[in-house]
């Protein structure tokens, strides 16, 4: 009885589904007077709304972002470095920022990220996603 009453609950409120959940958003451009330029704006889902500020986990690839080993701040990818988003190969809802509670070592491996998610529709200087006070845990 109370599986089937844990289910239910998780339909109800929902359930974070990693990068499935993440890519329910529309994309529209707008201009930014003070870039001189377009840039990509989300629009997110009531679904994914719903998660914003709340605690939870992600599956992918690191792409570092500091010159050093230790990385604090780096950016998620569902894909592989060939395959992701920089390299041409992907939208920008298959990256995330993420800012660690600690540094971590940089290993070109999968890992598991879990930290708080925001999501950005107002900065095009950052990503649609962010994870903030993240723990990592290495998956390969």
């Amino acid at each position: 009885m109370l599986k089937v009453l844990l289910v239910f609950v998780g339909w109800w409120f929902g359930t974070f589904n990693g990068w499935d959940t993440l890519q329910n958003i529309e994309i529209k451009s707008s201009y930014d007077d003070m870039l001189g330029e377009s840039f990509d704006v989300p629009v997110f889902s009531d679904e994914l709304k719903s998660f914003e500020g709340k605690v939870v986990s992600i599956e992918g690839y690191t792409i570092p972002l500091q010159q050093s080993v230790e990385q604090d701040y780096f950016v998620l990818s569902r894909f592989p470095y060939n395959n992701c988003f920089f390299c041409g190969n992907a939208g920008p809802e298959t990256v995330a920022e993420v800012y660690t509670k600690e540094p971590v070592t940089y290993k070109d491996v999968r890992v598991r990220v879990t930290g708080t998610l925001k999501l950005n529709d107002q900065d095009p200087l950052h990503l649609f996603y962010v994870f903030e006070d993240a723990e990592v845990e290495l998956l390969d």
